[in-house]
């Protein structure tokens, strides 16, 4: 593509995914650490909406869909030939689901495998081996009614292809949540991001705060941040870019629950003119978010 004016370029070894843990939540941690619902005031916004009729598609791998499944599962999918889609030991799909119902408990999950399992010289690949699946996630999604979809798989290339899959999801009502910017390309282990401006406008480009242990400079290709602790007792200790997609695609079926009528870029406009200022950084706040969204109705 030719949507290029400036390259900002970090290691592809400097991002920090969540890593799955099945010891009991580290209550050590201060209030602050470990509740991300009072932090971007969710409970607050609870009292306006619970999620209620509204569906949420996680694009990811390793969902526990043989564990209750009609209790937030619907319409479960493997994009990936021959890999079945839940496995009965939860992993990074299932946490992800997780933080999104933990937010939305009235909403629905579409759990869509769409990574494979680990691939040999993944770093050395020129694009990530889930990228097409994503493609194909997303479409899926909007298929099935979804208001919002998320990826936490990592960065995913600036392409046509990816730019037509959002485009006909954003025409069914269907935002996409990434959790990197788009990249343009591979050197060196390295990923060659797009420009803020030559960003996908109708993406959302979820980033994390700083926290006192894992310090974090103000990234201009977020749109919106999010405290990277996870309350759920399940996952111990969780931090990473990770997280960021659930908690906004929660807040957006907050949203959409009292106003289904929101298009993806008064959802996304919404997001970022609501989230508050701390320390640089443009914080989520779903307390104002669905206010605003009631607000327009």
């Amino acid at each position: 593509m030719s949507r290029i004016s400036r390259i900002t370029t970090v290691f592809l070894t400097g991002f920090v995914f969540t890593a799955y843990h099945s010891n009991p939540q580290d209550i050590s941690k201060s209030s602050e650490e470990t509740n991300y619902i009072t932090y971007h005031k969710i409970d607050k916004a609870w009292a306006l909406s619970k999620g209620e009729n509204i569906r949420v598609a996680v694009l990811d791998w390793l969902f526990n869909i043989k564990s209750d499944p009609a209790h937030k599962y619907v319409d479960p999918v493997s994009l990936v030939p021959g890999q079945d889609i839940g496995v009965l030991e939860p992993w990074h799909g299932e946490w992800m689901a997780t933080i999104i119902h933990t937010i939305a408990p009235a909403s629905k999950i579409i759990p869509i495998r769409a990574r494979p399992k680990s691939v040999p010289n993944e770093d050395s690949m020129p694009e990530r081996p889930y990228e097409k699946y994503v493609i194909e996630g997303i479409r899926y999604a909007a298929d099935h009614g979804a208001a919002a979809v998320t990826s936490s798989m990592g960065p995913v290339k600036d392409s046509p292809e990816l730019d037509e899959a959002v485009a006909y999801a954003a025409k069914k009502g269907t935002i996409f949540v990434d959790v990197h910017p788009e990249y343009l390309r591979i050197e060196n282990k390295r990923y060659v991001f797009c420009d803020s401006a030559d960003l996908n406008p109708l993406i959302v480009h979820s980033g994390i705060v700083s926290v006192p242990d894992h310090p974090r400079e103000i990234d201009p290709l977020r749109d919106v941040c999010t405290w990277p602790y996870d309350i759920d007792p399940v996952f111990q200790d969780g931090w990473g870019y990770s997280n960021g997609p659930p908690i906004v695609a929660g807040v957006i079926a907050l949203m959409k629950s009292v106003n289904s009528s929101l298009t993806v870029p008064e959802l996304k406009d919404i997001l970022k003119k609501t989230a508050r200022m701390d320390d640089g950084f443009r914080v989520l706040d779903a307390e104002a978010a669905v206010k605003e969204a009631l607000r327009i109705k």
